[in-house]
């Protein structure tokens, strides 16, 4: 008994559920994110995840453990950043990673899947491609962003072989 207290103790501790809504089907997340100042905000609308990421260094990151209800069926992502040199999503199973270029006039992707310690190039049409845009009323979508954000579409591929937990790091710029 006490080890079960002890659980849920560090558990409320290490952080908070997340995008627990007045829905009961909705699924709850313990989210743990590295950096204190960075904040994670979840919102469900018709089966999807909204994560809403807000991460005032540019570098960061943020553990999802699926505390109750199902996985969603789908996960955008929302990254309020200036740039996107990297953003890497994992899971037991997946390892994928992208990059949107901030050298180049029009901003172009590169996408990998890290398995076994190598990187494969990723093509639009692989079922673990993830959909990058960015979202801004600037009339041109530059990057370093003045504001907006990047909204990535986790692939539905991802999402199945999630188990219970999953990761996703950012990195605005190198420096």
């Amino acid at each position: 008994m006490q080890a079960i207290i002890w659980c849920l103790l560090l558990a409320s501790c290490a952080g908070g559920p997340a995008g627990a809504g007045a829905h009961p089907e909705e699924p709850a997340f313990i989210v743990i994110t590295k950096n204190p100042d960075d904040r994670v905000d979840i919102e469900y609308q018709s089966g999807i995840a909204q994560i809403d990421i807000q991460s005032p260094t540019g570098i960061g990151s943020a553990a999802f453990e699926l505390a109750s209800g199902p996985m969603p069926e789908g996960i955008t992502l929302r990254l309020h950043l200036k740039g996107l040199e990297q953003l890497r999503l994992k899971s037991a199973q997946d390892q994928i990673a992208a990059s949107v270029s901030s050298s180049e006039a029009a901003p172009a992707e590169n996408q990998t899947l890290l398995s076994s310690g190598a990187e494969t190039p990723l093509l639009p049409g692989h079922p673990l491609w993830m959909q990058i845009a960015i979202v801004s009323s600037q009339a041109e979508k530059k990057i370093p962003l003045e504001e907006g954000y990047f909204e990535v579409t986790v692939p539905q591929e991802f999402i199945r072989n999630i188990e219970e937990t999953f990761e996703v790091e950012w990195i605005d710029f190198y420096r």
